[in-house]
């Protein structure tokens, strides 16, 4: 079975690397405490190297392992989180100073705030990165042939309901800000 058709439809591949971020996520909430801990980090986590990361983490010690043991395997066997992403050109229909109702807005103030608004879409504006498609089995992220637009701040990958919600929610906020 190819790489990508087992990650894509559940394949051992996908299973292990599922498996092993599982454990991580446990270990690091054991190392790290409820209160260090963010449970969005280790499943945006891709591989840096191969499976050896599953046999790594069988060795670290079976009590709860410190945190600076943590920091190092975390370090040595994934990569950032988010890495699978980079940052892409401006969206091809990105206007700077959109036509249509900004120029409409009275308040300076909303048309300034407005403006930092939709300058947000070319900050967001993402694409998977070439190892995504390479190597497939690291990574949790499907490999995508276009841009993406992500949430921002923790939220490093692209999330079909969220992106929906982002896009239907800037008119409305921009409504509420304008017309208060």
């Amino acid at each position: 079975m190819a790489p990508t058709a087992a990650v894509a439809g559940g394949g051992v591949e996908a299973e292990a690397l599922l498996g092993l971020l599982q454990r991580v996520q446990s270990e690091a909430l054991r190392a790290f405490g409820p209160n260090d801990f963010d449970p969005k980090l280790y499943v945006d986590l891709p591989l840096a190297a191969d499976a050896s990361a599953a046999a790594a983490l069988a060795s670290l010690p079976r009590a709860a392992p410190s945190r600076g043991e943590m920091e190092a395997y975390i370090s040595r066997y994934f990569a950032l989180a988010g890495s699978d992403l980079v940052a892409a050109a401006d969206p091809p229909d990105f206007e700077r100073d959109p036509p249509g109702f900004l120029p409409r807005v009275e308040r300076a103030e909303a048309r300034a705030w407005a403006l930092e608004v939709h300058a947000l879409w070319k900050d967001l504006t993402r694409r998977v990165a070439p190892a995504v498609a390479a190597r497939p089995d690291r990574h949790t992220l499907l490999p995508l042939p276009g841009r993406v637009v992500v949430p921002g701040s923790r939220f490093r990958e692209v999330y079909y309901w969220d992106s929906y919600w982002v896009v239907r929610s800037v008119p409305y906020t921009l409504h509420l800000r304008i017309h208060p």
